[in-house]
Order: C-alpha cells, then structure tokens, then sequence
C-alpha cells in the first residue's frame, strides 16, 4: 500500500475506532443504569472515550495491518472500554460482555494463526485461558473475595488474546495491571482515599495492561 493510502487508512481506523468507543460507552452507560441506577450519578463524557478509541483504532491498524487479527484485538480493545467503564462504576464485570469478545475473538484468531500457516498461536492461546483461568481462580479463593468472579472470567480471556502474540505479552499483561493495581490501591491508602477494607475496581487495571501488552513490542 502506498504512503497515501497508508495514511488515509490509518485516519479511518481512528474514525472508527472513536464511533466504536462512543457507542461502547453508551452501552456501558444502559448496563450500570440496570445493575446500579445510583451509580452513575451524571452521563459519561464521551469525547475523551472517542478520542482514545481514536488512537487506539489507529494504532491497532498500524500494529496489524487489514487482518484477521486487527478486528480481533479491536474487539477485545472495545471490550476493554465497555468493561472498564462498568466496573469502575458499579464494581462488577458482566459475563456477557466478556464472553461475547471470547467467542468472537477465539475464532479469528484461530483463522488468524491458520492464514499465517502457525498453528502453534492456537495452543498457547488455549493453554492461556487455562492456566489463567486456574491462577486467578486459586488468587479468588484466597483473597476471600478481593479477587471476583468477573475478574476470574476476565483474566483468562485477556490472556487468550495475548497468548496469540505469545506467552511473553500475557506475562507482561497480566503483571502490568497487577502493578497498576497495586500502585493506584497504595496510593489511595496512603492519601487516605481508601482504607484496607474499600473495595477497589481490578478490571480495568487488567484491561490497561492487556493493551498495553498488545502494542509492546
């Protein structure tokens, strides 16, 4: 593809990536409303969602090119927005949202890893899930609810999708929104915006190291 037409290719997957987002965020805005009406206290801004869906659509293009894969980790990017929005309102992470990504996303990649003659993305893809899914688990039972459901239904799902880039990007994924996690949660401690009993969103921590992990090199 030519520079120009490189560029303009770019600008569209950003256009889409912004109306993606919106619309994302409108329907995280319907859910919190059904699970919580007191939670969402006044209508999200759209404008700075649609302006890092923006960015994120085109860096997405840019990172995989018109493929399978780019529609598949546009999907789990958009994912990312709805479910981050919810938790962080209503502490809670809908199993539809998540599983609708999973079966979705599983299926393009698995195409995806097929047109690019390795099918051995498919094994560590699923070996992610499993693992991931046992991990968190087992962190479930022991923190006595820290961790929840919806981050054990989340997690392994995460680390699907980075498990096609390979096992390094779910290492760096889930541990980046471990740090992050642990970061935010010491500093409310330490401002005394939280104590040891306030329960703090995990969702959207993993959703930030999830793509952040996507576009790692």
């Amino acid at each position: 593809m030519s520079s120009a037409g490189s560029e303009l290719a770019t600008i569209v997957s950003a256009l889409i990536g912004a109306v993606v987002a919106m619309r994302r965020t409108r329907r995280a805005q319907r859910t919190i409303t059904k699970l919580d009406a007191l939670a969402l206290r006044k209508p999200i801004n759209n404008a700075p969602v649609a302006v890092l869906g923006g960015l994120l659509g085109a860096l997405t293009y840019r990172q995989f090119g018109f493929s399978l894969e780019m529609f598949a980790f546009g999907l789990m990017i958009a994912m990312c927005i709805e479910q981050s929005i919810i938790d962080y309102a209503t502490h809670r992470l809908p199993r539809g949202v998540t599983f609708r990504a999973v079966i979705v996303g599983g299926p393009l990649l698995a195409l995806a890893a097929i047109n690019h003659d390795d099918n051995g993305r498919i094994g560590v893809m699923f070996a992610s899930f499993i693992v991931t899914l046992v991990l968190f688990a087992m962190l479930s039972a022991l923190s006595k609810g820290g961790i929840g459901g919806g981050d054990v239904r989340l997690a392994p799902v995460l680390a699907m999708f980075l498990g096609w880039l390979g096992s390094s990007h779910v290492y760096l994924g889930l541990g980046s929104g471990f740090i992050l996690g642990g970061v935010v949660a010491t500093g409310m401690l330490i401002t005394r915006r939280a104590s040891t009993s306030t329960r703090i969103a995990f969702g959207p921590f993993l959703c930030i190291g999830a793509v952040i992990a996507v576009f790692a090199q």
